[in-house]
Parts: structure tokens; C-alpha cells; sequence
């Protein structure tokens, strides 16, 4: 009976065991097929996209794409200190936009290439990969920043009589800037690198993000005109002004211009060092507040202009009344921040989106823009090269 109990209850055990062995393997099967599946739907995915941006994404396209990259909030770490950057050689402003726009255009299409090539789609992991590549362009911005306050650069490389006499600080300039700002995307850009990844296409896509870049350069070429036509360099505030520093025998000139420019660069060194590139930009909006605070303080200022100004006719009175209404504005700015969450971090994405839905209507704007600034790229290259020649 012993015998026969312990034969029945090694039957049932063996039963067990193929049980639970043919349920895993069932599972493992399973498992297999959902995985093989998630991986198809993925790969699907991934032609379709990329057969829509081949479709859909033109040179124009493109280039209007980075126009409205200029929006993203991490861009506005470009402007200030491009500017300053650049308004340091007082003439041939236009050029000096140039150089800075073939900097960042090369190392940008550079990494973009590289991007698809090790088989990433996201600037962001990208980043992440190569952080010591990102805080190495931060530690040569911060070399660069200190060259520039005491005025050296790279003004002892003559590129040409032509160029500007930094032209060489401009362009290193762009280009490592284009290391820390890759993470600055949109819509646009990720559909190209989908369709290089599909396609292989490397010629094509290097135009693609060569118009992205010339998109993203037109608001500092605006800006350059506007310094041209102006003649802003013969201004107070351009031209600042001059210290003369003594240590030991050696006398240093330091002027307020390349200051700036050198402790903006520093900055922004500092910033690629510690953040790895401008992400923290983005999550921070800081375009979102400082388009909301410029706001606040030109309503307060139109309110000084306007009503104050008029009601009251004392001068020291009107110093107080200016002096309320700025911390009137800045608890205006505090109250608004607070109670209301006001964003511009996915106004980037929404019009790019839009762009791409309307790529026929958009493509006639993007012609538009794109002549009118050869146009005028033309017109002042040429002006200020009859000027050198005079």
C-alpha cells in the first residue's frame, strides 16, 4: 500500500513538472511573439514616418522649421551672447554673422550625421552619451570667454583681409555652441533623422538640417542688419567704455564690450559644463519668463509714458512714481507666475506640427522669407565690401 501510495504521488509530482515546464515554455513563446511584435510595430512606425517626412519635409520646410526653432526656450542662451559677441568688431557685422552661422551650420550637420550613423533618433540620449564631449565645448567657451575680456581671441589668425579679425572666435564659437544647443529640437528634425535612419539618405539629410540651421540663423542675421542699417556701432552703448588696468610693468585695456562678451561666453561654458548642453533651459522656460517680464515692464512703461507722465509734472515725483511702478511690475510678474502657469515650452512642437500638416501653404511663406533674406544677405555683403575696399 506504502509502495503503491508513493508511486501515485510521484506520478502526480511528474505531472506537476511538465505542467508548469510546458506553461513556461508557452509563456517564453508568448513573450517572444509580443516582443517580436512591439518590434515590428515599432519598425513600422518608423517607415511610415520616415516615408511622410520624405513626402512631406522639403528644403522649405525645413528651413521654416528652424525659424520656429528660434522660439524654443532653450535657444534664448543664443542671442545675448551672440550678440555681444559679435558687436565686438564694430564693423562687418554681417560677415561676423556669417562665420558664426558656418561654425554652427558644419558642427551641427556634423552631429546630426553622427547621430543617425550610431543608430540614435533622440539629441537628448545622444547628449547623454557624449557628455564629455558637450562639457569639453563648455570648458573651450569659458577658455574663449577669457580671451575675449582681455581682448586677445584668435585676432592673431588672419583668415583673410576680408574677414573680420576674430573671425576664427566667431566661427569656434559657433560651432561649439551647436555641441551644447543639439538637444534643442523639434518635430521637424526628429522626422529627418527617422527618414536618414530608414532611408541611408546622409547627402539629403545634410542639406535638410543645413536649411534647419540657415532657418535658425535668420533672426541673428535680422539682428545684424538692424546693427548695419543702423550704424548702432557709433552708439554710447555699443561702444562702452574703457579701463586701463596696471599690473606690474604691463599695462592692460579692458573695455566694456569685450567684458560682456567674454563673461556671456564664460556663462555659457559654465552652463554646457555643469547642465551638459541647454536642456535645463527648456525645463526652466526662461524664454516664457522673460517674454512675460519684458511684457509686464513695457505695459509699465507705457503706463508711466502715457498717464503718469502727464498727471504728474514734478520730476522728483515722477522718479518715485517710476520707482513704485517697477516694484509694481515685479509683483505684477510674481502674482502672474503664481497663479497662472504660463509656458512656451511646447509652442515650438505645436507650430512645427502645424507646419508639417500645412506643408503646400507654408512652402510659399518659406519661399517668401528665404528670398527676401538672400535678397538682403546680398545687398549688405556687398555694401560692406565696397566699404573694405574704400
Amino acid at each position: 500500500m506504502a509502495a503503491a501510495l508513493r508511486i501515485i504521488a510521484s506520478l502526480l509530482l511528474f505531472l506537476l513538472l511538465a505542467t508548469s515546464y510546458a506553461a513556461a515554455q508557452n509563456n517564453e513563446e508568448g513573450g517572444i511573439e509580443k516582443q517580436l511584435s512591439v518590434l515590428q510595430k515599432l519598425q513600422d512606425y518608423n517607415n511610415s514616418v520616415a516615408e511622410s517626412t520624405l513626402r512631406n519635409v522639403s528644403f522649405l520646410i525645413a528651413f521654416f522649421g528652424g525659424i520656429l526653432s528660434f522660439l524654443a526656450p532653450c535657444t534664448v542662451a543664443l542671442f545675448p551672447a551672440f550678440l555681444a559677441n559679435v558687436a565686438r568688431s564694430k564693423r562687418n557685422i554681417t560677415l561676423s554673422t556669417l562665420v558664426f552661422f558656418m561654425g554652427f551650420s558644419l558642427s551641427f550637420i556634423a552631429l546630426g550625421i553622427a547621430l543617425v550613423t550610431l543608430g540614435r533618433i533622440s539629441f537628448a540620449t545622444f547628449q547623454q552619451d557624449i557628455s564629455v564631449f558637450v562639457q569639453t565645448a563648455g570648458i573651450l567657451l569659458v577658455f574663449l570667454g577669457i580671451l575675449t575680456v582681455f581682448g586677445k581671441g584668435f585676432s592673431f589668425m588672419r583668415l583673410g583681409a576680408k574677414l573680420p579679425k576674430d573671425a576664427m572666435g566667431t566661427f569656434l564659437f559657433g560651432a561649439l555652441f551647436a555641441v551644447g544647443w543639439s538637444a534643442c529640437i523639434g518635430p521637424v528634425i526628429a522626422g529627418i533623422f527617422v527618414m536618414a535612419a530608414v532611408f541611408h539618405n546622409y547627402a539629403y539629410t545634410a542639406l535638410l538640417l543645413f536649411f534647419y540651421a540657415l532657418g535658425l540663423a535668420i533672426p541673428l542675421f535680422a539682428a545684424a542688419f538692424f546693427y548695419d542699417k543702423f550704424n548702432l556701432s557709433s552708439s554710447r552703448l555699443v561702444q562702452g567704455f574703457a579701463i586701463n588696468l596696471k599690473v606690474g610693468r604691463s599695462e592692460i585695456l579692458l573695455t566694456s564690450t569685450n567684458l560682456v562678451s567674454g563673461l556671456l561666453l564664460g556663462f555659457l561654458g559654465l552652463f554646457f559644463i555643469f547642465n551638459k548642453g541647454t536642456t535645463a533651459i527648456t525645463a526652466a522656460d526662461l524664454l516664457g519668463m522673460i517674454a512675460l517680464l519684458a511684457a509686464v515692464f513695457a505695459a509699465a512703461a507705457l503706463i508711466h509714458k502715457f498717464i503718469v507722465a502727464k498727471v504728474i509734472s514734478s520730476n522728483n515725483a515722477r522718479k518715485i512714481a517710476a520707482l513704485a511702478e517697477i516694484f509694481a511690475a515685479l509683483a505684477a510678474f510674481a502674482f502672474i507666475t503664481h497663479r497662472y502657469n504660463v509656458r512656451t515650452t511646447g509652442l515650438t512642437e505645436q507650430l512645427s506640427r502645424t507646419v508639417l500638416e500645412n506643408t503646400a501653404k507654408f512652402n510659399f511663406v518659406a519661399a517668401a522669407v528665404l528670398f527676401a533674406f538672400a535678397a538682403l544677405l546680398l545687398y549688405f555683403v556687398k555694401r560692406q565690401l565696397k566699404g573694405g575696399k574704400k
